[in-house]
């Protein structure tokens, strides 16, 4: 592999403790430039790159792939400017804030993806296959239940993430998009059914809401997601004689299996290493992956890079909301 320039756009907490650690231990990846509003110096100096104050977009230098580590509220202009270039672009979650800004942003570019890691956990893999296996039959139902007492966005009153414009929302953009965008790569055809959503000002706060899968035998997902309640995260798939409980959000869950019809019977299915056990390697293996079809010059499907069924259903969600 030829060597690939990256410049980052935004030096905060995703940058300096996941993106730059994890890119300068990669080969033939050079870390060209780091740019941010507030100059970068000290963070760019101790990763031996170029310092950047953004003052306009258009001024940043040229490089092979931009890496927005920006807020979901601003990422328009950067995203036009390096489509306009031709650059490959990565960006963090979430994507979009609204379906019809997706839609925009992919009418820019086709070369550009969005960091939902969590398909290369080990716990994502061995539930596809399990899933694809048909070993336990028809999945009757799932129930997903996530969240917990964390604040409105759990960051303080200066952090963007307590700007609704700039994060795009509350638990919906910060934490079901993940979920929401496993559920798209574990299954084909997800629709929202129906959904009720709390709201704290204009941040959403608690969601439940009911999702159909509609394949060879549809079936229905029972979704929870709160920043108000205590919870345990925890899916739940329900076959006709047995369920099987994990912690989605672990990268290596332990997976319990039990009877629907007996009490007696539990078991701990054996754990498979063959794709991400700790978050620090999902996000090596989404950017390994990103970065050999950049590589390659390979095609990307950028509704399957973007999730973009991910962002069709939070915003249905708020629709169906704002209604009420």
């Amino acid at each position: 592999m030829s060597e690939i320039s990256i410049g980052i756009i935004g030096g905060g907490g995703i940058t300096s403790s996941v993106h730059l650690p994890l890119l300068s231990c990669i080969d033939n990846v050079n870390i060209k430039f780091l740019a941010d509003t507030v100059d970068p110096i000290e963070l760019a100096t101790s990763y031996n790159t170029t310092s950047v104050k953004i003052n306009n977009v258009s001024d940043l230098p040229d490089c092979d792939i931009a890496l927005l580590a920006i807020p979901v509220g601003v990422k328009n202009n950067y995203i036009e400017e390096f489509a306009q270039r031709d650059c490959y672009i990565f960006t963090e979650k979430p994507f979009a804030a609204d379906i019809k800004t997706h839609e925009l942003f992919l009418e820019m570019s086709k070369k550009i993806t969005c960091n939902y890691m969590r398909k290369f956990y080990n716990s994502t893999r061995q539930l596809k296959d399990i899933i694809t296996s048909d070993v336990f039959g028809p999945i009757e139902k799932i129930s997903i239940v996530e969240g917990g007492i964390i604040g409105k966005t759990g960051r303080g009153k200066d952090s963007y993430q307590s700007n609704p414009k700039l994060s795009g929302g509350g638990f919906l953009t910060e934490s079901s998009c993940h979920t929401f965008s496993q559920l798209d790569f574990l299954f084909d055809e997800i629709s929202l059914e129906s959904s009720d959503t709390i709201w704290s000002g204009e941040f959403d706060i608690e969601t439940n809401a009911n999702l159909r899968v509609n394949d060879q035998n549809p079936f229905s997902i029972e979704y929870t997601g709160t920043m108000i309640r205590h919870v345990e995260p925890k899916t739940t798939i329900f076959f006709k004689q047995n369920k099987i409980e994990l912690n989605h959000l672990e990268p290596e869950s332990i997976f319990t299996i039990s009877s629907l019809t007996s009490s007696d019977f539990e078991i701990n299915l054996e754990k498979e290493t063959f794709y991400a056990s700790t978050y620090e390697q999902a996000y090596y293996l989404k950017w390994k992956n990103f970065l050999e079809s950049v590589s390659s010059s390979s095609n990307l499907d950028v509704n399957t890079e973007t999730s973009i069924i991910t962002t069709k259903l939070i915003s249905e969600i708020k629709e169906i909301s704002a209604k009420k």
